[in-house]
């Protein structure tokens, strides 16, 4: 793999350290040049590293007499990526675009919109002509995953966006200078005073400002500190100007720009990050790397270094009372001050690694070269569903459908619809574009055979309409292209409106195979007056999966500090419109009841992240003990943890199925119709409404369960083998399908 980067040359601060940073780490993997525009800092200083560079000078910012050359050069060394940093190398590599077919990847490093803030003809000219070449560009990385969401809400397409987070080399030595002599250099005595430090070029948008104004409040009652600023740019006179004014002329010093940033950090006592917008700042890593206390306001990817009173404290933008606020704590207790320092340092180095950086750097290189030998890739299978949501249960029926079909045809070329691409590309090795970029869906969909819809519901309007408009309208696109349609294992309905039962059903008639996960949902797909004759009962594809015995699984009770060998019931709620008011008081009656009579402990099982809202609030309410795993977990580590339970009590499904498939026996909570329908497919009948819920029905299901739990077991585990038995009659079909 050859890479070309591109930046301008002149560089300064986080990041020209940043990219000498990425440029070092890559270079042990993979063939890297970067190229500049210009002999200035960043250029002068590569040429003592191993790194291979290449000048193309510009006389002038806007002398394009470069383009030929460079274009000349990436052509005669077989470039496979270009890849961008900054304003200059971005409009340069919009044009080279016009004489070169390699595709481009550009790092977004700050706001583009809040660049050139202090310069107003910058500002107009070079802001705008930046956000124009952006957008001709075709793959982005932001340097935090806050940055990522930014350009998204942007309007950039989401499987297009990729982040990577700035890091550190925490095992090189570093070099710095003793405190008293980095002082000496600017008349500094520091002997008895805190000393409180910013680092970084004076621009409006990294808020030197605040600074200031945080450093007058606190010199009102802090007589002892100095505040130093170390940085240049086009705002130095105006900052220095605001020291007099606010009166502390005496108490600040501004030591221009530094290059050997680390004696400047060793010097202080605090690190300040005073910024109004931020991506991830370099300067931050860098005073971690030192153990530095910090203060920073909580703006782009800092929440994810620095955990508010744990390992810094973060401020709003903009608020010098609370930053001064902050720092005077540090101040007034500085053996706090200092294990927060040590612990930001354990946090940066374990969490954002140089070798963290470049693996991640190296799969966002192989998934552009994929995806663009996928633009000439015929594709056997595109499958469809409620993918990239954070949903347990719908992210188990992915990875089963696929699972399953695999081991049909180990070779098929899978393409997935999701709304995160890149995570279902590396969980499940397959090509992955976002489920609304309908431009690409179309694109490939008239290269693949067979359109699938693996998910639970998806016809049906009781989510939303729009739901229901998005799947069927699939349906006829694929159909327009000749490509075959499979239903994979789903439910059908409801369908509420009368309106929509037409758009259902010619959907459905269209399909050249349906399978339905249960008896009830051919009973549905009848009532709408599908005539279709390729319909099939058959299972919920999860029931296929095989648990994960082992160290996940134990990783995960570690985690959340779960005994091997405590008893407990697994409980899962979900937040519901038609749940009834009193929901929760019934809910907290009968798990307190199980917990009493049964010396049994309610773990809670999210399924997806709106659970924990509900979850919570049956915790307050709850008398007896309670353990919940704190997150959303993949589906077979936990089904493996599920499978230790004496019982399942839940609302989802797949909570339900997850725990009928390793044989335990369910109580199921219905908001849904499906929730009965498949308890009923189970040949169970332990089931109580929630919009009406029977609490004295739901706790005398428990006692029978309770009353002999391995006959419990033993029927639940019958059923399951023979609903293990149709689940893989549905991978043929499809298989089928493809002949």
């Amino acid at each position: 793999m050859k890479v070309l980067h591109l930046i301008s040359g002149g560089d300064k601060g986080g990041a020209k350290t940043s990219v000498f940073a990425l440029l070092l780490a890559l270079n042990e993997e993979i063939d890297v040049t970067i190229a500049c525009f210009t002999e200035g800092v960043f250029y002068q200083e590569i040429q003592d590293m191993p790194i291979h560079s290449v000048l193309f000078k510009q006389k002038h910012r806007n002398d394009l007499r470069i383009l030929r050359p460079l274009a000349k050069y990436v052509r005669e060394n077989g470039y496979d990526i270009i890849h961008t940093h900054g304003a200059r190398a971005n409009f340069i590599s919009m044009l080279l675009k016009l004489h070169v077919k390699v595709p481009i990847i550009t790092t977004v490093h700050s706001d583009y919109k809040l660049d050139f803030t202090g310069n107003l003809y910058k500002k107009i000219f070079y802001t705008s002509l930046n956000a124009i070449a952006l957008r001709t560009l075709d793959y982005y990385i932001g340097v935090s995953e806050s940055f990522r969401s930014m350009l998204i809400n942007r309007g950039f397409e989401g499987d297009r966006v990729f982040s990577v987070y700035n890091t550190i080399d925490f095992d090189k030595e570093i070099a710095y200078c003793q405190k008293n002599e980095f002082l000496s250099r600017f008349g500094v005595d520091g002997e008895g005073k805190t000393l409180i430090g910013i680092i970084g070029r004076f621009d409006y948008v990294k808020g030197h400002d605040i600074f200031l104004k945080a450093a007058a409040e606190i010199l009102k009652s802090h007589d002892d500190v100095l505040f130093l600023l170390a940085g240049e740019g086009d705002l130095g006179a105006s900052l220095k100007n605001m020291t007099n004014d606010l009166g502390i002329s005496d108490k600040v010093i501004f030591t221009g720009f530094v290059k050997d940033i680390f004696s400047f950090i060793n010097a202080i006592d605090i690190n300040v990050c005073a910024s109004r917008s931020e991506s991830f700042p370099y300067m931050l890593l860098e005073g971690a790397l030192m153990e530095k206390t910090t203060v920073s306001t909580a703006v782009g990817g800092i929440p994810d270094l620095i955990a508010d009173g744990d390992n810094g404290i973060l401020v709003p933008e903009s608020d010098y009372h609370a930053l001064a606020k902050g720092i005077i704590s540090y101040i007034n207790d500085p053996e706090t001050a200092a294990l927060h320092g040590k612990r930001l340092y354990c946090h940066a180095k374990a969490h954002f690694s140089r070798e963290s950086m470049k693996r991640k750097s190296i799969e966002i290189y192989e998934t552009v070269l994929n995806r663009e030998i996928a633009l000439h890739q015929r594709f056997d299978m595109m499958f469809c569903g409620y993918y990239g949501y954070a949903n347990s249960g719908d992210d188990a029926i992915l990875e089963a459908i696929i699972t399953a079909l695999r081991k049909e045809k180990e070779d098929l070329a899978m393409l997935v619809l999701s709304k995160r691409p890149q995570e279902a590309a590396k969980e499940h090795k397959v090509f992955s574009i976002n489920r609304l970029n309908f431009f690409s869906i179309y694109k490939y969909m008239k290269k693949t055979r067979l359109f699938i819809y693996g998910g639970g519901s998806l016809i049906q309007d009781i989510t939303s309409t729009r739901s229901l408009i998005y799947y069927t309208f699939l349906v006829h696109m694929a159909k327009f292209l000749k490509m075959r349609v499979m239903v994979y294992g789903n439910g059908i309905g409801p369908i509420t409106k009368e309106r929509n039962i037409p758009m259902a059903r010619r959907a459905l008639d269209k399909c050249d195979y349906i399978s339905l996960r249960d008896p009830k949902s051919m009973d549905d797909i009848k009532e709408l007056g599908v005539t279709n004759p390729n319909i099939v009962i058959s299972v919920d594809p999860v029931f296929s999966l095989d648990i994960e015995e082992g160290s996940k699984m134990d990783e995960i009770l570690a985690f959340e500090k779960i005994e091997h060998s405590k008893k407990y019931f697994v409980v899962n709620l979900r937040p519901w419109q038609y749940n009834e008011t009193v929901f929760v008081d019934k809910m907290v009656n009968a798990i307190d009841y199980v917990a009493e009579k049964y010396n049994l402990t309610p773990l809670f099982v999210p399924m997806q992240k709106i659970d924990i809202s509900i979850i919570q609030e049956t915790l307050r309410k709850l008398s007896c003990k309670s353990l919940v795993l704190s997150k959303v977990y993949e589906a077979r580590p936990l089904m493996s943890i599920v499978s230790k339970a004496e019982f399942a009590m839940c609302m989802r499904l797949h909570t339900l199925i997850y725990a009928a498939s390793v044989g335990l026996p369910v109580i199921g909570l219905v908001y849904d119709p499906k929730v009965a329908s498949f308890i009923e497919y189970m040949n169970e009948k332990s089931h109580v409404d929630t919009s009406d819920l029977d609490l004295r029905a739901l706790k005398e299901m428990v006692d029978i369960i309770m009353e002999n739990p391995d006959l419990a077991r033993e029927k639940i585990a019958r059923e399951c083998e023979r609903l293990k038995g149709l689940s893989g009659n549905d991978a043929k079909g499809a298989i089928r399908l493809l002949s």
